[in-house]
């Protein structure tokens, strides 16, 4: 069976998803590399609203110009670390008082997180933009003025989620602490390098029913390995038993990331390190026991390589978790029938979504069981989470 290749590939996509990578960092001081690395990129200002935006009720992200009443409420707001926002039902308005000498590059502000735009001036020393999407005000937003120069990004949080949707997430060392005094254990596993690969050290966490046998566990290997200790923290502050889980993070280096992830963007790199996944890793971690069920993970290009671990090895794997997958090509004879797949998109992400809705469309149309999340929010862990979530909670009860 041969399908039409899907690739989507938006630049302001890319853009929030490397600054939401920089926003997970925690800088002690302001990196010239990253601030040159920032200053390459180009910023492509959001696209302006129409009269289609309006009578569709704001389906896709657009920005409005401010009208005078707007402009008047700007100059009364009260800032905080340079920032003030107002958000209401489908419109937020962003606005920063700032000095254009403070600006390290560009000659704008510029915002980025779930929206990536530039601030418009309103006066001297005075930029806002107003934003229109349908029930932004529910949305879950982190969002950072990036270019201000010798400080750390100033941030605007905003979560408009139900109350159910909001826990507290407790410190990564609090959280592990908590779960290895209960019988769980976290460590790590170092591969020296090889051919076509860099040496590798994979974080494992297991829950306290996995650390003799896994046997009756759910193991699950995630690309972008560093991430794991998000996604346990999160499962526990929703109260998600993880007894019986078993996590593999397989870290991605910045230089070989699209290589290994991508299917066809340097075919010999992608296939070492899906040998190394499927087989190498997989016989370490479960040495040769059969465990419950094992799943793949990953988000943007991770999530398109989770969705090709199970198509090239249908054989060895149950499921995905498929999180905004990036750039994903189709596959001759593909063969999900039965297969467990969640996957989701944030609807502040248009590209990634508008994929994700395709594969979730074709995964179903295949056979695949899939579940699905779709969260207002954009390319970041604020989408992600609850998919993973979902993914634990379906497997806890099995």
């Amino acid at each position: 069976m041969k399908i039409a290749t899907l690739s989507f590939v938006f630049r302001t996509s890319i853009l929030v998803a490397f600054f939401s990578l920089c926003a997970c960092v925690a800088y002690a001081q302001e990196s010239s590399s990253l601030k040159q690395a920032l200053s390459g990129m180009k910023l492509s200002t959001m696209r302006d609203c129409t009269n289609k935006d309006s009578e569709d009720g704001y389906l896709q992200v657009c920005a409005m110009a401010l009208d005078k009443r707007e402009i008047e409420e700007v100059k009364m707001m009260q800032f905080v670390d340079s920032l003030a926002y107002r958000i209401d039902n489908d419109s937020l308005l962003i606005a920063a008082r700032v000095k254009k000498s403070d600006l390290s590059f560009y000659d704008l502000p510029a915002f980025s997180g779930e929206i990536s735009s530039f601030l418009q001036p309103i006066e001297t020393d005075l930029f806002a933009i107003k934003v229109l999407f349908k029930d932004i005000s529910k949305s879950k937003l982190d969002l950072m003025l990036v270019n201000l120069a010798g400080r750390l990004p100033p941030r605007i949080n905003i979560d408009g989620r139900e109350p159910s949707e909001k826990v507290l997430i407790e410190k990564w060392s609090v959280v592990r602490g908590n779960l290895e005094s209960g019988g769980a254990l976290y460590h790590e596993l170092a591969f020296p390098a090889a051919q076509n690969i860099e040496s590798k050290l994979v974080y494992v966490f297991k829950g306290k029913s996995c650390v003799t046998s896994i046997t009756q566990c759910n193991v699950i290997y995630v690309a972008d390995g560093e991430s794991i200790s998000t996604f346990v923290q999160h499962a526990y502050a929703n109260k998600i038993n993880l007894d019986q889980f078993v996590f593999v993070g397989i870290p991605n280096p910045a230089a070989k990331r699209m290589e290994e992830l991508l299917y066809g963007r340097n075919q010999s790199i992608f296939n070492v390190f899906m040998s190394f996944v499927a087989i190498d890793l997989r016989k370490a971690i479960e040495k040769d026991e059969q465990p419950k069920a094992r799943y793949v993970a990953g988000y943007s290009n991770g999530g398109a390589w989770a969705l090709d671990a199970l198509i090239l090895n249908s054989d060895k794997f149950d499921g995905a978790i498929v999180m905004s997958p990036g750039s994903w090509r189709t596959k001759d004879n593909i063969s999900v029938r039965g297969k467990q797949i969640f996957l989701g998109a944030g609807e502040l992400e248009p590209g990634f979504f508008k994929q994700t809705q395709i594969v979730d469309k074709l995964m179903l149309d295949l056979g695949a069981d899939v579940k699905r999340k779709y969260s207002k929010s954009g390319h970041s862990m604020n989408t992600w989470v609850p998919i993973w979530l979902l993914a634990l909670n379906t497997l806890s009860a099995k």
